[in-house]
């Protein structure tokens, strides 16, 4: 009997309830809807720049009411050519109040890194230098007796050219230190003892001696010598006679 007035009681308070929830709603949304269009109200959509010449960028900022500013610096890209827009400030799509700047900076192509001068280091040296410059060693060739022991060359590409990042840069090391070369001289008919004397005062080798029997001829004499007189020769070279007896 109690509940048929209770649940009268409760029915119209349910009803206002829900008619109270769904006017804060409405009132919710339409105030978010007037937030944003109060704030988005005599702003601009920034377009996208990014691609574009001098010209196109600027006359497509123009006919929104913005003005477009470049930067001195460019910056590096892969994806833009040289000289079009490749980066921007503010990014595309962002709102801005009309008169705005939006600062560019243009593309200065695929990064460039500059091969070290390495000339004349250790090849441990080298590959060094090379990392710390963004560089990867590459081949190594090796040659004899061209410059200082164990050092390097040339490399290629050549020092100071601008090549990609992590470019492979070949190295053209020397492994031993270059020596002085000569005419050898001719020997014959010296006396051995003027021989050695003349190989002491410019520090040559000199290695065995032969004494040969040869009658008639003084004791003493060069007969024959190696290497041969007019061939090249250097103090590393070891020079062999035969004498007389």
């Amino acid at each position: 009997m109690a509940e048929g007035p209770l649940r009268a009681r409760f029915t119209p308070m349910i009803g206002r309830l829900i008619i109270a929830g769904l006017f804060f709603l409405t009132a919710g949304i339409a105030g978010w809807f007037s937030l944003v269009y109060t704030v988005h109200l005599g702003t601009v959509s920034v377009p996208e720049l990014r691609g574009l010449t001098d010209q196109d960028a600027e006359r497509q900022a123009h006919d929104l009411g913005l003005v477009v500013e470049y930067d001195e610096t460019g910056v590096f890209s892969g994806t833009v050519s040289p000289g079009l827009v490749a980066a921007q400030n503010p990014l595309p799509g962002f709102h801005v109040k009309t008169g705005s700047v939006v600062r560019v900076k243009r593309s200065l192509g695929d990064e460039q890194v500059q091969v070290p001068s390495v000339r004349g280091e250790s090849p441990q040296a080298a590959i060094r230098a090379l990392e710390a410059a963004g560089l990867k060693p590459g081949r190594r060739a090796e040659v004899f007796g061209q410059g200082g022991a164990d050092s390097v060359l040339e490399t290629a590409p050549a020092i100071d050219t601008t090549v990609l990042p992590e470019a492979d840069i070949d190295l053209l090391t020397n492994r031993s230190p270059a020596q002085p070369l000569w005419v050898m001289p001719s020997l014959l008919t010296r006396q051995l003892t003027l021989v050695r004397m003349f190989c002491d005062r410019h520090r040559f080798r000199l290695g065995r001696i032969h004494e040969v029997d040869y009658p008639g001829i003084t004791p003493g004499l060069v007969l024959r010598q190696y290497p041969p007189a007019g061939s090249p020769f250097s103090r590393s070279d070891i020079i062999t006679l035969w004498v007389s007896r």
